[in-house]
């Protein structure tokens, strides 16, 4: 941020350079200002060039430089307009100060205004205590977006909003130790549309699109709506990310043919130029808006609008590189049948875009995408999986950390190098059938060596039968003549807990049908990404109960509580109690992470890919 007295100067300097060709010197700033002391405009130039706003060269006169990133964005000033509470509401404060930011930050349309954050119930959102959010004045939100509300006239909170079937809008928190607000008056003020911790964090977010993508890509980013972006997968990868995927491919040959099926604004494309020496670049998009965009960011390039799922130029080139685009639809009749080999229920554009690409690539030629990491163990994705084991092997794969990497998206990366060869094996890891990928392969086939699944000891996984929002009007905390409903809060590490009355989610349900132990009961969803666990405890045998649907229920092979495992040399019995102890094991949480990539357990993983360890 700039104080207005910085910003007077900058734009003084700004001017000078513009009419006289060189900068003006520390003597002629102070005399422009009335200004005595030479020492208060070096701390003022000093301030601005820390904060990326000017360049500077040590030890020589006039060479005060206007930084890239502040000429290409411009500066504009908005209100600040005080402190807003990130925990529970509190009144604002009306400071009515002014900050100046890039232009690029706040987009094209719309009135906005800036906050100072008070509290941290936003903290998992990256929105901490002394931060500064920039919100967009609106009076409307979706569900899931982080907004300014107004609750009963006076009191203003920072919160996601949410709006329940009840009439109620949920106001929830991003930091698991809070409570969400319930209320039935809500007036939306704003939605957050940028948030930064310091003047360091604001210095990266001025220089970042900047430096990652070219001029005409960020002003197409930021005029055009983001519905009709997400509408065709429109997702611009950074250079940064570019360049770490584009550097894991060989660049020995001369005169590779390089295609970008989805090449948008250009951008992967103008990375593998650097890369390869005198590459042959092609570029398709359906959007002809991009490929005109394409063609002044790299000239040398050829670039066609095309469908490129309907495109036929089958063994052509030597790279297939790029960021398919990345949503869900229903196919037509003619791309079912063209696709049969890797459409498993939902379809996912990308996956397709995968299999053209291997199809396009010359025998040994490499295919480079930015993927997401869903296609590694999903199940809609075990037909892509064994397409890419029985046409290529995977010679690079790696799970980016942060998810926000794409602008106005907030999505899990993955980067996945495949050569058009006989599969190697790399990266691959398979147990009872299922083909799963992993960065961690290796250490997952270490892991396996002498456990048993589920699934070997005969046991059998079912995910909770009972869809609680579907039927509440058979549940009730009323215990007599009713069944128990199992939920996740009911499971601790040690043990079943019953009753845990809760009006909103009552214990039990009115119902005849009921399922019986012994088994064992746990979480499907293992927590946040910050606290992971899973949590497993025993249903003794006897009882009736009904499983509600984010709880698995694991029967063993029959009613006993222990299992004899026959032929096995040490003719050990695992109890149902042993194997619950496992199931809640950090250890073993920490090699199931590896296998889902995520914190939710599916009854198939739990099933088949557990390992279970027997004692000798």
């Amino acid at each position: 941020m700039l104080t207005k007295r910085r910003k007077e100067i900058l734009d003084y300097i700004k001017k000078y350079i513009k009419e006289n060709d060189y900068s003006p010197s520390l003597e002629e700033i102070a005399e422009h200002f009335g200004l005595k002391s030479r020492s208060t405009i070096h701390e003022h130039v000093e301030a601005l060039r820390s904060g990326g706003f000017l360049d500077k060269l040590d030890h020589q006169a006039r060479t005060i430089q206007v930084a890239e990133a502040t000429k290409y964005s411009g500066l504009v000033e908005i209100p600040l307009l005080g402190t807003i509470a990130a925990g529970q509401p509190i009144e604002a404060i009306e400071d009515r100060e002014t900050i100046t930011i890039p232009k690029n930050m706040i987009g094209k349309s719309g009135k906005h205004y800036a906050l100072k954050v008070q509290g941290n119930s936003m903290i998992d959102e990256g929105i901490r205590d002394g931060s500064t959010v920039i919100v967009k004045k609106q009076s409307t939100a979706e569900n899931g977006d982080t907004v300014v509300a107004l609750l009963n006239n006076e009191e203003v909170t920072l919160k996601k909003v949410y709006k329940e079937k009840n009439g109620f809008f949920r106001l929830q928190p991003a930091n698991n130790s809070m409570k969400p607000i319930f209320t039935k008056k809500l007036a939306i003020q704003g939605k957050i549309v940028q948030v930064f911790r310091n003047f360091e964090d604001l210095k990266e977010k001025i220089n970042s699109k900047a430096t990652e993508f070219t001029e005409a890509t960020v002003e197409y980013m930021e005029k055009t709506d983001i519905d009709y972006r997400k509408s065709f997968g429109q997702y611009f990868t950074p250079r940064s990310i570019r360049e770490k995927l584009i550097n894991e491919l060989p660049n020995k040959k001369i005169n590779p043919e390089i295609l970008d099926p989805a090449c948008g604004t250009g951008e992967f494309l103008i990375t593998a130029e650097k890369h390869f020496k005198k590459p042959k670049l092609y570029g398709w998009d359906i959007d002809k808006k991009l490929v005109d965009i394409a063609k002044k960011n790299i000239s040398n390039a050829k670039f066609k609008s095309l469908d490129a799922l309907l495109n036929q130029d089958c063994e052509r080139y030597d790279f297939v590189i790029g960021n398919p685009p990345y949503y869900e639809f229903s196919p037509s009749k003619e791309i079912k049948e063209k696709f049969e080999s890797v459409i498993n229920g939902r379809t996912n554009i990308f996956s397709l875009f995968i299999y053209q690409g291997l199809k396009w690539l010359k025998k040994g030629g490499y295919l480079a995408f930015v993927v997401p990491p869903s296609m590694n163990n999903g199940a809609y994705f075990s037909k892509l999986r064994k397409f890419i084991i029985n046409n290529s092997n995977i010679e690079y794969l790696h799970i980016l950390d942060n998810p926000k990497i794409f602008h106005k998206a907030l999505q899990s990366t993955m980067l996945i190098v495949l050569k058009k060869s006989e599969n190697k094996g790399n990266y691959l890891f398979k147990n009872n059938g299922l083909s799963i990928f992993s960065e961690k392969a290796d250490y997952l086939k270490k892991m396996f060596k002498n456990q048993t699944t589920l699934k070997d000891l005969n046991y059998t996984v079912k995910t909770g039968r009972l869809v609680w929002n579907q039927n509440k009007s058979l549940l009730t905390n009323n215990s007599k003549g009713n069944i128990p409903l199992i939920w996740a809060r009911n499971i601790s590490e040690k043990q079943l807990k019953l009753p845990v009355l809760d009006k909103k989610k009552p214990q039990y349900v009115k119902r005849k049908d009921s399922d019986i132990g012994p088994a064992i009961v746990i979480n499907r969803i293992a927590g946040s990404v910050k606290s992971k666990n899973l949590k497993a405890a025993v249903i003794p045998s006897g009882m009736k109960f009904i499983a509600e649907n984010h709880v698995n229920v694991i029967f063993p092979p029959s009613r006993q509580i222990k299992m004899d495992l026959g032929n096995s040399p040490s003719k050990n019995n695992l109890t149902l109690k042993d194997i619950a102890k496992q199931l809640s094991s950090k250890e073993k949480l920490g090699i199931i992470e590896n296998i889902t990539g995520n914190t939710q357990v599916s009854k198939t993983e739990l099933e088949n890919l557990f390992p279970i360890t027997i004692n000798g």
